[in-house]
C-alpha cells in the first residue's frame, strides 16, 4: 500500500524530542509501505538529512524553511492579519503542489499527519491518521500566563486549538502521546475519535553496557539535565532548578554539580556558570556518557506537554529520574520505575529506591509494540 506522511520537519537523525517520535513512525511504516515522506527543513544540513531517507522512503519531498528569519516575519504579518501562526509559518504553495502532483502520478490510499500543521495538506476524501502528539494549544496557553506579551499568547492559543478541533474532526483517528493528553484533548474536544501512542526509546542505542566511561566525567558526582536549551520550557526548568533549588543540594553536599547538557543554551543559560557547582555543557556529540556517570537526571519542568524523551533516555541508561509534578501528570496513574516525583524542591535530595529502572521501561517504552497503534490505524484508515 502507498501512503503520504506528512511532517512539518525532518524526520531524521533522532536526536531532537520532534524528530525522534517521526522518525521511528516513518521508519516502522517504510517497512510495511511504501512510504511518500513530504517534510519541512529548517538549514540546508536538514535538508540532506531529509534526503538520506530515500533509501527507505518511496519518494522524499523536502521544502526548505530557511532563511528562517524570513519566515517567522512573514508568518508573523499574516498572524498580524488573523491566521495562526503555526499554520502561518509552514504554509507552502510548493508542498501543496508537489502532493497535488504525487497524488496524481501513484495510487495514495491513505496518508499520516505528523501534528496539526500538517493536516491541512490532507486533500479532501483522502483518509488520514493525525499525530498530534500533544495538545499544542494548552501549551500555548499556559505560555499566555506565564510569558509576555501574555495576550498575544492567548491569541494563538485560541487558533492553534481551532486548528487542532477541525482537523481531527477530518481524521480517521487521533493520536497523543499520553492517555493523560488524550483525555484532556477529548474534554475540549468530546467528538473526536482518539488513541494513545506513547512513545517509546532506542533501547540498543540507549544501553549503559554499550557506552565507555567518559574520562573527563569519571569521579564527578552531578545531577543531569537535556534538552534542547533554545526550548523555553527547557530554559526555564534548567535556570530554576540552578537558581532555587540546587544552592540547597550543594550546602549539604559540597562536591556536588549540575550539568546543563543541550544545543543551543541561551544566553541567560549560559549565565548559569556563575552559579557555585553549576556547568553548562551546551552541545555535545554524544549524551550518553554524561547519563551513563550521572547520579540522577533531573526534568524539573512546571510546562510539560507529552513525554519528556530525556526521561525515556534515561530510563534505558538505568538512571533515576528527578522529576516535576508536571512531568510526573504526563505518565498517568502509574510511573515508571526509577521515576520520583518532586513536589518541593526539598524532594530533589534524594534519589528513588528502584532497581531493574531499564528492564521495566522495556516493558512499557518500545517502539516496535507502541507503534502497533499507528500501524493498525492506518490500515482501518485505508479502508483494508
Amino acid at each position: 500500500m502507498e501512503l503520504l506522511y506528512l511532517s512539518h520537519c525532518v524526520p531524521n537523525p533522532p536526536d531532537k524530542g520532534e524528530k525522534i517520535r517521526a522518525h521511528f513512525e516513518v521508519n516502522e511504516l517504510a517497512r510495511r509501505h511504501k512510504v511518500h515522506l513530504a517534510c519541512f527543513a529548517r538549514s540546508p544540513e536538514e535538508m540532506e538529512e531529509a534526503r538520506k531517507l530515500v533509501d527507505r522512503c518511496a519518494s522524499v519531498y523536502v521544502a526548505p524553511l530557511f532563511p528562517f528569519a524570513l519566515h517567522v516575519a512573514r508568518a508573523g504579518l499574516r498572524f498580524a492579519a488573523g491566521a495562526c501562526l503555526n499554520t502561518a509559518f509552514y504554509d507552502s504553495a510548493a508542498m501543496r503542489a508537489d502532493i497535488a502532483e504525487l497524488l496524481r502520478q501513484r495510487q495514495i490510499r491513505a496518508a499520516v499527519s505528523y501534528t496539526a500543521v500538517m493536516a491541512p495538506y490532507v486533500p479532501q476524501g483522502l483518509p488520514f491518521v493525525l499525530d498530534l502528539t500533544d495538545v499544542d494549544s494548552e501549551k500555548w496557553r499556559q505560555y499566555a500566563a506565564e510569558r509576555k506579551p501574555g495576550f498575544l499568547y492567548g491569541m494563538e492559543a485560541g487558533r492553534v486549538r481551532r486548528l487542532e478541533k477541525e482537523q481531527s474532526a477530518r481524521a480517521h483517528l487521533t493520536l497523543l502521546t499520553t492517555r493523560a493528553e488524550e483525555a484532556l484533548f477529548r474534554s475540549i474536544t468530546p467528538e473526536a475519535r482518539t488513541a494513545a501512542l506513547e512513545n517509546g526509546v532506542d533501547f540498543a542505542y540507549f544501553d549503559p553496557a554499550g557506552v565507555a566511561e567518559d574520562p573527563g566525567l569519571s569521579g564527578r558526582r552531578y545531577l543531569l539535565f537535556v534538552g534542547s536549551m533554545d526550548y523555553y520550557p527547557n530554559q526555564r526548568a534548567a535556570i530554576e532548578f540552578a537558581e532555587r533549588v540546587f544552592p540547597a543540594l550543594r550546602a549539604q553536599d559540597a562536591g556536588l554539580e549540575f550539568l546543563v547538557v543541550g544545543r543551543k543554551p541561551s544566553v541567560q543559560v549560559l549565565a548559569l556558570a556563575r552559579e557555585p557547582g553549576v556547568d553548562v555543557v551546551g552541545t555535545v556529540d554524544d549524551v550518553r556518557p554524561y547519563y551513563r556517570s550521572a547520579q540522577a537526571v533531573v526534568a524539573p519542568l512546571s510546562i510539560a506537554r507529552g513525554i519528556q524523551n530525556k526521561v525515556l533516555e534515561a530510563l534505558a541508561m538505568d538512571k533515576p529520574v528527578l522529576a516535576s509534578e508536571a512531568v510526573c501528570r504526563t505518565f498517568g496513574e502509574k510511573l515508571p520505575a526509577g521515576v520520583k516525583r518532586c513536589a518541593s524542591a526539598a524532594d530533589y535530595g534524594t534519589l528513588p529506591c528502584a532497581v531493574e529502572i531499564r528492564r521495566s521501561a522495556r516493558k512499557r517504552f518500545s517502539w516496535k509494540s507502541n507503534l502497533e497503534v499507528l500501524a493498525e490505524a492506518v490500515e482501518r484508515a485505508a479502508g483494508r
